[in-house]
């Protein structure tokens, strides 16, 4: 059988199948515009095989559907919204699982799968369909139909599929075109954030070329730095002693195949800083062709630097001439069987003053100091682990002072050092000391006096008992044979007698505050002052006076006590209530549930107190006024004083000539569980 004739239609359709394939790969190889290639393709392999439908179908994320990206044929709108499913029912969805390109001669008679409504909306009978891509990484599907039924060759199915790789060709080209217009992009942001500028040294040559960030940075031309130019015109900015550097670092690199410089640039009357480091390219000969590299700003750099060592020079002055004593000490390395030491690593000369030890610096403490104390090594070892500082007392035996030491980290992390401040404080403790001396003999004193107080007043109960008897059997047996005289001073021995066992009463009363007080329990004041009031209604029938009273709290005390304090201070109400009736009023107030302590004020419109006498009137036998209208020994208010204080208050008065009082005074609040 003799071979094809170039005039068979079959030779023909192959031929111009080629013809079709080469000029699309050109085509694909001069345009960058991927949508329009698509449709190119797409409209060329239609027209080719005399089909009415071509398609390009991009597989969407996920891979669940892939959408109609190009095509020619079908309705309008439909391209680039239109969307076709990819499970395997489908075409597309077998297409994208198939080595080869799938055929389908009557898609009614079809039992693979099923033809989507892109398709049967159509009247699609027959098609090819290809896999754009790989099976394994697919992009999508080209795919061309007819509504007439049709056999489809080998070879037009191999032309669709020629079609489809120069897509994937140009897709593929096209991705990594992207990706690398976005490195570049990256890149140009990352030296742009850097100051980071790249160059090129045509090293055989002697052609030097950079970006416009060297050019701006070394105030050169642009246009002279980016076309090039000798090497020796980009270092006309750079200080001499800076010069000669480089050109040894240059000559050094030839050598090794590696550069790296620190210099100055001098421009617009401004010192920058810069770095730059380089590579050597060579030839097959081992001879250098050229060296790329990077210059980098770091004068902002340079400049903290700068900065840091000042600072460091200036903390070195002050810390030399500081009057605290100050160290750094860092943890040294043991095995878990030997005692944790540390090593002095900074020392102050006031330092070595307030410990007595001298050249420290390099030696650890146990070496200094052999019976240095555990906790002072835990202490610093805390401080170490936690990274929060301590504060403690360090008495220094042999030399009879006391240190206070302020422990604080130093360093990161992983230095484990501590910076140690030593203050003296031996005077401070010494006079701390002698003042828990004096304070320990005062209550000693002040315990003694209130034995005395309570032995002297116990004991001038009998004689003044006598006394007074003996001044009432006088006035009974004799008061009618006295002249009026003698009347007179007899009712004064009697009043002063009178008036003598009431003091000794209150001083009685005054002494047993602290040992005859019941122990602190919930009391409520609101029962305590109704008993004083009950006590005191005679005195309030007779001056026809009125108490007002708030609801009070519930408190920690002595409840006899307490009664006490309300009886002395309305009782006081009453007596200075002046020509008037006595109004009085109770109340309480606390500043928030959480304060520990409740506010209780007493307060009259009596004939007041001048403020001058305000903190006298609490002092024992200090009375409020003096003349024969009103009655009293002034030890009262003294007695309230000494029971708020056993409570862990304290009591003031506020008040005005005329104007009334109010006392004031502060008790515990009952706890939550009382």
């Amino acid at each position: 059988m003799g071979s094809p004739s170039s005039t068979d239609p079959g030779v023909q359709a192959r031929i111009r199948q080629q013809e079709v394939i080469a000029e699309l790969g050109q085509r694909a190889l001069e345009t960058d515009d991927l949508d329009q290639l698509m449709r190119d393709v797409s409209v060329a392999v239609a027209e080719t095989l005399d089909n009415e439908y071509c398609k390009v179908l991009e597989r969407l994320p996920g891979g669940d559907e892939v959408f109609l990206r190009q095509g020619v044929g079908w309705r309008e709108g439909l391209v680039g919204s239109a969307t076709v499913p990819t499970d395997l029912d489908s075409q597309a969805g077998y297409t994208l699982i198939s080595e080869e390109p799938v055929i389908v001669d009557d898609l009614r008679e079809e039992e693979r799968f099923s033809g989507p409504e892109l398709l049967t909306n159509h009247d699609v009978v027959s098609g090819i369909s290809v896999v754009i891509g790989s099976v394994e990484e697919p992009w999508g599907v080209l795919g061309t139909h007819a509504t007439d039924r049709t056999e489809f060759t080998t070879h037009e199915a191999n032309f669709v599929q020629s079609a489809a790789n120069i897509l994937a060709a140009a897709i593929d080209r096209a991705n990594k075109e992207d990706q690398l217009r976005e490195r570049e992009a990256q890149l140009s942001v990352a030296t742009d954030a850097a100051s980071i500028g790249l160059w090129l040294w045509d090293v055989q040559e002697n052609v030097f070329t950079a970006d416009e960030f060297l050019a701006e940075s070394y105030g050169m031309d642009p246009e002279v730095v980016t076309t090039g130019a000798p090497i020796e015109a980009f270092f006309e900015p750079v200080p001499q002693e800076d010069k000669d550097g480089i050109w040894e670092g240059l000559d050094r690199a030839l050598e090794t195949g590696g550069f790296s410089a620190e210099y100055r640039v001098e421009s617009d009357g401004e010192t920058m800083w810069m770095v730059s480091r380089g590579e050597v390219e060579y030839d097959a000969s081992g001879d250098p062709v050229r060296m790329h590299g990077a210059v980098t700003d770091i004068t902002d750099r340079k400049r903290r630097e700068q900065q840091l060592r000042e600072r460091e020079e200036r903390y070195r002055d002050l810390f030399t001439s500081m009057s605290e004593g100050y160290c750094v000490i860092e943890r040294v390395d043991t095995s878990p069987s030997e005692p944790i030491d540390f090593r002095y690593i900074e020392a102050n000369p006031a330092f070595e003053e307030h410990t007595g030890l001298t050249d420290v610096v390099g030696k650890t403490i146990r070496d200094l100091v052999p019976g240095e104390r555990r906790e002072w090594f835990e202490t610093y070892d805390t401080v170490v682990e936690t990274g929060e500082p301590v504060r403690f007392d360090r008495e220094l035996a042999t030399q009879g002072r006391v240190l206070e030491c302020y422990a604080f980290p130093v360093g990161d992390e992983t230095d484990a050092q501590v910076g140690v401040l030593f203050t003296d404080i031996t005077e401070r403790v010494e006079r701390e000391r002698r003042l828990e001396g004096l304070i320990e003999r005062l209550e000693t004193s002040n315990e003694r006096l209130e034995q005395f107080a309570y032995a002297a007043s116990h004991d001038l109960q009998e004689p003044l008992r006598m006394v007074s008897s003996y001044l009432q059997l006088i006035e009974g047996r004799y008061g009618g044979e006295l002249d009026d005289e003698g009347e007179e001073f007899l009712q004064f021995a009697v009043d002063g007698a009178e008036r003598m066992r009431e003091m000794i009463d209150g001083l009685l009363a005054y002494s047993r505050v602290e040992t005859a007080g019941e122990p602190l329990e919930p009391v409520n004041l609101n029962a305590v002052l109704d008993d004083v009031l009950d006590d005191l209604q005679l005195r309030f029938e007779e001056s026809n006076g009125e108490v007002i009273a708030e609801s009070l709290p519930t408190v920690e005390g002595d409840s006899g006590q307490l009664r006490q304090v309300f009886q002395n201070l309305l009782d006081n109400a009453i007596e200075y209530s002046g020509d008037e009736p006595p109004r009085i009023r109770v109340s309480a107030e606390r500043g928030s549930e959480s304060d520990p302590e409740w506010e209780i004020s007493v307060s009259d419109d009596g004939i007041g107190i001048d403020p001058e006498y305000s903190d006298q009137i609490f002092d024992v036998f200090q009375s409020y006024h003096e003349g024969e209208r009103y009655n009293g020994t002034g030890i009262g208010l003294a007695i309230c004083e000494r029971i708020i204080e056993r409570h862990g208050g304290e009591i003031r008065v506020t008040s005005d000539p005329g104007e009334g009082s109010t006392f004031t005074f502060t008790l515990p609040a009952a706890s939550d569980s009382d």
